[in-house]
């Protein structure tokens, strides 16, 4: 069944191009389905081998469709580049007979190029078809325009030879000399005018501008004095910048001052007029080596300066880390001198960079203002506890001295109460003490104040063992006993 569309297909695929024999492939694709769809047998070999064939051809279809648009591609290119070349002359070429030996040239570029596609590229084809009619369009303009172009050169070089008369009745000047360089440069600029006038046109140009240059001679003398000082002031600066002591630049300040002298002396540079042309080169040079060796040796030293500013930043954010952590404690009398320690730290590190001085400084005073403040807080709190206290121990003496007590149970609740204000030290706690024990003194009848605390010792150990001074009272009553 298959076998004839197992050779057809055969015959395709030998062929020279698949491409062209796509009808004929559309045909045979249809019969192989219809035979395919009337076929019980799915593994017979010619239906396998015309599938395979078919997916082949198909595939060599795709690539001579790949290798002809890339061919078209390239053939489209070569033409762009005729059509530039076309559009260039069109702009550019004034000879006439070069340009029309051009275009032949071009024409004959375009035929080959385009023999070698057998597709048609209408549009890029119709470009250079309107390429070639601008042409022609174009030459039959300049034909007619070139002789008012030889009116118009010959109206413009009358011009210049009228200001080169003024000129040459005029004082030497460097503005003269600029002038007669403007207008020589006007006069190459003009075309040319017709061949009868060409000669006298010449030399009428030509005289002048001996008798300008003539004129100058004196002028170049005076010239070639004035070059002469502006060479002294250019060795003046080369030597200022020379004989820097970089050695004696130890600071930022002494290198920001010192670069905008040197940059001054780089404007005044500038600002200085010619030199003699045998001394341009060595004063350039000895002036470049001067301002290269200041300018390295200043971007060698803040480089340095640049690890010293990272050293220091490092110190200082390590002050403030632990300004910061140390500001967290409640301990501020132990901690005193360790933040004025290292206030005077802070001191003897050097500068950082402007940009992080500011936050730096702004960050640690923060953290040392915080602490002396919380340090002026709590000893404002101290001292008022301390006299709420000594208002409580003048209360009890008052309360005490005001009874009729007469018994010890009642004298020892009111010494439990002083025992309690003792929680604290004042400046008038002796004073206060000796106040109580003798008005005490006076309500015990039949024992001594020592006698009666040390009955009720306990008591008062009990009391001191709530206070949250450490032990500090407890050591003390030890130390009496």
């Amino acid at each position: 069944m298959f076998t004839s569309i197992v050779q057809n297909l055969k015959t395709i695929l030998s062929s020279e191009s698949v491409l062209k024999e796509t009808e004929k492939l559309d045909v045979i694709i249809q019969e192989y389905i219809h035979l395919k769809n009337q076929s019980n047998d799915s593994e017979d070999n010619n239906l396998l081998a015309a599938n395979d064939l078919i997916n082949e051809i198909k595939s060599k279809i795709q690539e001579e469709k790949q290798a002809q648009k890339k061919k078209g591609e390239t053939i489209r290119k070569e033409k762009e580049v005729l059509i530039q070349q076309l559009e260039n002359l069109i702009k550019n070429e004034q000879n006439i007979g070069k340009a029309f030996s051009d275009l032949k040239s071009i024409r004959e570029k375009w035929t080959i190029t385009s023999q070698k596609g057998v597709f048609e590229q209408k549009e890029i084809d119709r470009k250079f078809t309107k390429k070639i009619e601008d042409f022609y369009y174009n030459i039959n303009i300049y034909k007619a325009i070139q002789e008012h172009d030889l009116k118009r050169n010959q109206q413009l070089k009358e011009v210049i030879l009228n200001k080169l008369e003024q000129a040459a009745s005029t004082p030497s000047s460097k503005e003269l000399i600029f002038k007669i360089k403007q207008l020589r440069t006007e006069w190459e600029s003009v075309g040319p005018v017709t061949k009868d006038l060409q000669d006298d046109f010449w030399s009428k140009y030509r005289n002048l501008l001996d008798i300008l240059y003539s004129n100058f001679e004196d002028f170049k003398t005076l010239q070639k004095k004035e070059q002469l000082n502006n060479q002294n002031t250019k060795e003046a600066i080369i030597d200022y910048i020379s004989q820097i002591n970089i050695s004696e630049l130890k600071h930022i300040k002494d290198w920001k001052l010192k670069s905008k002298k040197v940059l001054e002396k780089q404007e005044e540079w500038n600002s200085i007029g010619f030199v003699p042309k045998e001394s341009k080169n060595e004063l350039w040079q000895s002036y470049r080596s001067a301002c290269d060796t200041f300018f390295e040796a200043k971007k060698k030293f803040f480089s340095e300066q640049k690890e010293v500013f990272k050293t220091n930043k490092s110190l200082k954010n390590t002050l403030c880390e632990k300004a910061e952590e140390l500001l967290q404690s409640n301990n501020t009398d132990e901690l005193t001198k360790e933040f004025v320690f290292m206030q005077s730290e802070w001191k003897k590190i050097g500068p950082v960079q402007q940009r992080d001085e500011q936050y730096l400084w702004r960050r640690f005073q923060k953290a040392c203002n915080s602490f002396f403040q919380k340090k002026k807080e709590k000893k404002e709190q101290l001292d008022a506890d301390k006299e709420t206290l000594n208002k409580e121990k003048e209360t009890l003496i008052a309360e005490l001295k005001e009874s009729s007590i007469e018994t010890e149970e009642p004298l020892l609740e009111y010494l439990s109460k002083w025992w309690k204000t003792n929680r604290s030290f004042t400046r008038k706690s002796n004073q206060l003490e000796g106040a109580f024990q003798k008005v005490l003194k006076s309500k015990l009848k039949n024992k001594t104040i020592q006698e009666f605390e040390g009955e009720n010792f306990k008591t008062k150990i009990e009391i001191y063992k709530d206070f949250n001074d450490n032990g500090v009272l407890l050591l003390k009553e030890n130390e009496r006993i």
